[in-house]
């Protein structure tokens, strides 16, 4: 059972870094498209 848990843990560890990074860099992604969608609507607002 120890062999199988070995020979396991590395791909399972790469995967999660793997999915990590994806994870962080959508999330970053969708922060700067957030602040440019606020940034337009600024840009666009009639000024009184």
């Amino acid at each position: 059972m120890l062999e199988i848990v070995s020979a396991l843990l590395p791909p399972l560890v790469v995967g999660g870094a793997f999915v990590t990074g994806i994870v962080w860099l959508l999330r970053s992604e969708a922060r700067a498209k957030a602040s440019e969608g606020a940034e337009q609507i600024e840009r666009d607002a009639p000024r009184e």
